[in-house]
């Protein structure tokens, strides 16, 4: 007989195997064990991946009878142990989604009325075609817009949406910088996408500082390296403004006020410059630091433009040779892109009359000058007014990272998702650098904020033989062109949209334009793809039902580990539900019959067949990083990416610091060149030279405050009418949206959104702990039980992203955010690596009573209607 499980029994037990595995990995994986010990033995147990776009991509372990995956477990199956076991109570209960009340099983189309209805596979593909032909035809290709969520969590499948794009000239919208991911300071400074360490590497840092990043609730499978590195000796800080999961099991936190992170990394930096404790040798070998500025034009002064010096020989055309001051030799030289130890000579300091070729002279200064003289604003005294510290803690961590190798900062989306973030990225990078901490085991700085790297070439299978690749950000749908732009944007805008596995009519901070769009027809066409009924499936003029996590074979990769692992089908998809590599076959060919010998057609049943033979190409054709594992090793355990530094970890930067190959890495799937131009003179680079950063006095790291650039200057009556900063965190009851409907996590949430306000701000509000209230602003709304909480700063409101708004009396929390331009992030443009970025947290906000002592009854009705759907789907 079947052992029956209840919900609560189910969340009790994986609540206890939970707490083991935080103390003991061995012991967790025998807890984990334990919840599978008493199951029959007529069933069998699969490995699999489990990867929503929460950096995990967790081995697991399935075990299927009856052609239903019935329970789930860690495979902790990882070569180097400290890896076990991985996942967490969101992944081991994904069974009550897979075969729950929401999933998508039967194609659905929109009727002349507007209404959807379900229909056969056949009239869905040939009406998605047809009206996606019909768009391509009157606005041109690129005006049909591909969102797709993010390449790590799948190259094969969802590689299929990138193919078909690239096939037709669709516009990819950049997954990184729709969800508000792209670290800007990353491209901006070391021109890549970003150089994490893997998270096995945390555990060899002495110091590690914690800006804006709640790890232990973020990146819940590798936190315990954190724990790792503390019993080995070091030390963790959190600074934030929020007392958080990660705050409780660091060492220290320092509470700073919100969005001044990049004033306390300024503060940092110049004691260890004024304090003499910066390594000069690394600041002159391998930043811009001696690179001579014109102090009157601020640019960067020329090889070429200098009497009697001669630029660097067959240096490439994305690369500038620049000029310093050799002290040793008395004269100014060409820079290489990065000098060899035993000539490095440069000044760092001093002003300098530089002659030129027409005969003229100019006053110039190193950067590294410029930048003492800009940090003499951010004194410990001035930079503990903006962030509401004490000046001794700014002095005291200062000298702690400064002393301590290897140091870590990790820069987490709390701090990144502002207007500024990009200036708060650029001064904590200074502090790593100035430390020397770059190219170091266990040290440097970090952001984990998406699954996005590419970690192998994908192109075999991406790129089509002929093809036509473009791209463009969702930013100007909404704001229009603007004069500084450098992306491409369709001239029509976006007419028809192409989503994968995505909810971005709820979960995106467009979201008001795309619900106004798709309801007046200005988007005519929407077509989606997804296992699950959610509100863009609902209103979409396509649903195509796809197959998940335990029901396709997909590649998996994710930047915080190395291990490249397989999801694999276990059970079939419900009904009429198929795979997406088929999909977009049978899509492409009844758009364009042309293509056909791009897009070989197959039965759906020979789905998997067609799956393992891309599968086998990307690792083939995948190049080094890959191209070693077999598909046969990945059915059976995860295969290792290789690296080129020595070691089993990889070390960021290895190359650069210790064999002198220029700045940047590369950015895949794009080639060096299109990247190198970020930083010219193959160096960090904190002075950025290009007009728009000198136009607004960006052109070293400095601190700006929220809000003025935006909120602020859009409507001078904000601050007066929303004077609450508005976050909406992550929650570590779901990865965005998934698994908002999973019984087990609505159970644990008391099936009720929170907002979170500090008491005396519910006070000021005449609102109390249990009161249903509403945060609101301009543009939208977002209801909730109140929560009063010391721990949530002065002046902030927070409410846990994720909840589909059915559970939330129809209101939206993304309808009060928007996506704000920042000028310096268009100065380039190459997709989810320099792009405007969604500034997530540059948003007011108010909060007011709605109802006292709980939910209105029609809104608590609701929930448990949805609730009770969903409770009893989920008993398995």
């Amino acid at each position: 007989m079947e052992q029956a499980m209840s919900r609560r029994t189910f969340v009790a037990a994986s609540a206890a195997a939970g707490a083991a595995l935080a103390i003991n990995g061995s012991t967790g994986v025998k807890a984990a064990e334990a919840l599978s010990a008493a199951t029959p033995p007529e069933g069998a147990w699969f490995r699999t991946t489990c990867a929503p776009n929460c950096t995990g991509a967790c081995g697991m372990k399935a075990f299927v009878k009856d052609g239903e995956v019935k329970m789930i477990r860690q495979a902790a199956d990882y070569p180097y142990e400290h890896y076990n076991p991985r996942g967490c109570l969101k992944g081991l209960s994904i069974n009550t989604l897979l075969h729950g009340p929401d999933r998508l099983t039967k194609p659905r189309v929109k009727g002349a009325d507007g209404k959807q209805v379900e229909t056969d596979w056949d009239t869905a593909l040939d009406t998605a075609a047809e009206k996606l032909r019909a768009v391509m035809e009157k606005y041109g290709p690129e005006s049909v817009g591909v969102i797709y969520q993010v390449q790590g969590t799948g190259h094969i499948q969802k590689g299929a949406l990138v193919r078909i794009a690239n096939t037709f000239g669709w516009s990819v919208i950049g997954g990184y910088e729709l969800n508000g991911d792209l670290p800007m300071f990353w491209p901006e400074t070391f021109g890549c996408q970003s150089e994490e360490l893997e998270s096995d590497c945390w555990e060899d840092s002495k110091l590690t500082l914690i800006f804006g990043s709640n790890v232990m609730v973020t990146r819940l499978p590798d936190a315990h390296f954190l724990n790792f590195s503390r019993e080995a000796g070091g030390r963790v800080v959190c600074l934030d403004p929020n007392y958080s999961a990660t705050a409780e099991k660091s060492d220290e936190w320092v509470r700073l006020a919100p969005d001044s992170d990049g004033a306390f990394a300024l503060g940092m930096a110049k004691v260890i410059i004024d304090k003499g404790l910066y390594d000069a040798n690394f600041m002159k070998t391998f930043t811009d630091s001696p690179i001579l500025i014109n102090v009157e034009t601020g640019k960067r002064i020329l090889a070429s433009e200098v009497a009697g010096v001669s630029p660097v020989a067959d240096i490439p055309e994305y690369r500038q040779s620049y000029v310093a001051y050799d002290e040793q030799a008395g004269a100014f030289v060409a820079t290489t892109p990065l000098e060899l130890p035993d000539t490095n000579t440069f000044a760092l300091t001093g002003t300098y009359d530089v002659p030129l070729s027409d005969g003229t002279t100019v006053k110039a200064k190193p950067g590294f000058q410029l930048l003492t003289e800009r940090l003499a604003d951010y004194t410990p005294d001035r930079v503990a007014e903006i962030c509401k510290v004490d000046a001794h803690v700014i002095e005291r961590l200062a000298r702690e990272v400064a002393a301590t190798k290897p140091a870590h900062i990790i820069f987490g989306g709390g701090a990144q998702q502002w207007h500024h973030g990009d200036l708060k990225g650029r001064a904590c990078a200074l502090v790593a650098c100035l430390t020397g901490n770059i190219g170091q085991l266990g040290g440097g700085i970090s952001t984990y904020v998406g699954q996005y790297k590419t970690r192998f070439a994908p192109g075999s299978w991406f790129n089509p033989p002929r093809m036509t690749k473009r791209s463009a950000p969702f930013h100007y749908a909404v704001n229009g062109r603007t004069d500084t732009m450098s992306a491409t944007f369709p001239e029509h805008g976006y007419k028809a949209l192409v989503v994968g596995w995505g909810n971005p009519l709820e979960q995106h901070n467009v979201a008001n334009w795309l619900r106004n769009a798709v309801e007046s027809g200005d988007i005519e066409c929407l077509v989606c793809l997804d296992f699950q009924k959610t509100y863009t499936v609902e209103h979409a003029t396509v649903a195509l039902p796809s197959a998940s996590w335990y029901e396709k074979t997909e590649l998996v990769t994710t930047p915080p580990h190395p291990w490249v692992q397989l999801m694999q089908p276990l059970v079939d998809a419900p009904g009429e539900a198929r795979e997406e590599i088929w999909t977009f076959t049978e899509l492409a060919n009844r758009i364009d019959p042309s293509v056909g010998d791009m897009w070989p057609r197959f039965a759906p049943e020979d789905s998997e067949k067609r799956a393992d033979e891309v599968l086998r190409m990307l690792l083939e054709k995948g190049g080094p990083t890959i191209e070693h594992i077999t598909a046969e090793q990945l059915r059976e355990s995860p295969g290792k990416l290789a690296h080129t530094n020595p070691g089993e970890k990889k070390i960021p930067f290895w190359e650069q610091i210790n064999e002198r190959v220029p700045f940047p890495t590369v950015s895949r799937p794009n080639a060096l060149d299109v990247t190198a131009k970020f930083v010219k003179s193959g160096r960090i680079e904190f002075y950025k030279d290009e007009d728009t950063f000198l136009a607004l006095d960006e052109q070293l790291p400095c601190y700006k405050p929220s809000y003025e650039d935006t909120e602020y200057k859009d409507n001078p009556h904000a601050r007066e009418l929303y004077p609450l900063g508005y976050i909406t965190r992550n929650s570590v009851f779901r990865v965005h949206a998934t698994y908002t409907n999973n019984p087990f996590m609505l159970e644990l949430q008391d099936n009720m959104p929170k907002i979170f306000l500090n008491p005396h701000d519910a006070r000021e509000r005449g609102c109390a702990a249990g009161d249903w209230v509403e945060a609101f602003n301009s543009r939208g709304r977002v209801q909730g039980i109140l929560v009063e909480d010391e721990g949530v700063y002065p002046g902030q409101c927070i409410f846990d992203q994720g909840w589909w708004s059915k559970y939330d009396n129809d209101t939206s929390y993304n309808s009060l955010i928007f996506p704000w331009i920042n000028p310096t992030h268009e100065v380039y443009y190459v997709a989810s690596v320099w792009s405007p970025n969604m500034a997530w947290n540059e948003c007011v906000c108010n909060v007011k009573l709605v109802n006292k002592g709980g939910a209105p009854a029609d809104v608590l009705k609701s929930m448990e209607e949805h609730s009770s759907v969903v409770s009893e789907g989920g008993r398995q």
